[in-house]
């Protein structure tokens, strides 16, 4: 059953991407939409039983992004993105890569300044956990998903500069509200047990509309 939503929502968003360009063009009257992605630096703040020191990772993300004026400077912000977390570790002698992919929805505010290319936003972040993997090398995997929440709300805010009218670049923080583990398996582990994931990330965005 994982596997077959796992296919849909990939084929879902490429047809996203095919016909986004279209729709961009035809209803573009106040809503701003852009292709964006770039480069994570993950990690997580743990304790009790995942108390060993975590590291950064890199990892990626990719999607669209739409925003929707509402008065003055203040526009809503919201989008679909594939959004890639983890952190790295030892484990004795081990170097151990945690990697989580999510799908992840956006709702947030975003405040540009007059005349300036300058823009700012915040706003929660709803995921849906596809996978999550403990790495030991790069030719072994082992799953560890049911660990984890299916469903995460994170908070995230950034900064945007504008280069041109169509491509721009952000800074953005997002953190997971509370802990990331699944909260039976938590039950069984240490009451100061505490997984939340973060990431500082660095973006380019095109946007398709005129």
């Amino acid at each position: 059953m994982k596997h077959y939503l796992f296919a849909f929502l990939i084929s879902f968003s490429a047809l996203l991407v095919v016909q986004l360009p279209v729709f961009a063009q035809k209803n573009s009257k106040g809503i701003n939409i852009e292709l964006g992605g770039g480069v994570s630096l993950a990690s997580a703040h743990v304790g009790g039983f995942y108390a060993h020191s975590s590291e950064s990772t890199s990892r990626f993300a990719f999607g669209f992004f739409a925003d929707k004026k509402l008065i003055g400077g203040l526009s809503a912000r919201s989008g679909f993105f594939y959004n890639g977390l983890g952190r790295a570790h030892k484990a004795g002698e081990m170097e151990m890569q945690d990697e989580f992919s999510f799908f992840t929805i956006p709702l947030q505010a975003k405040y540009s300044f007059k005349k300036s290319p300058f823009s700012f936003y915040a706003g929660p972040q709803f995921s849906y956990l596809i996978n999550a993997t403990a790495r030991p090398d790069a030719s072994t995997r082992s799953l560890m998903t049911e660990n984890f929440q299916r469903v995460n709300v994170s908070a995230a805010g950034g900064l945007l500069c504008a280069f041109t009218n169509r491509f721009s670049m952000g800074f953005e923080y997002q953190s997971s509200i509370g802990s990331n583990l699944d909260k039976e398996y938590a039950a069984i582990l240490p009451a100061d047990t505490k997984y939340q994931l973060n990431a500082y990330s660095l973006r380019a965005f095109y946007k398709l509309s005129k």
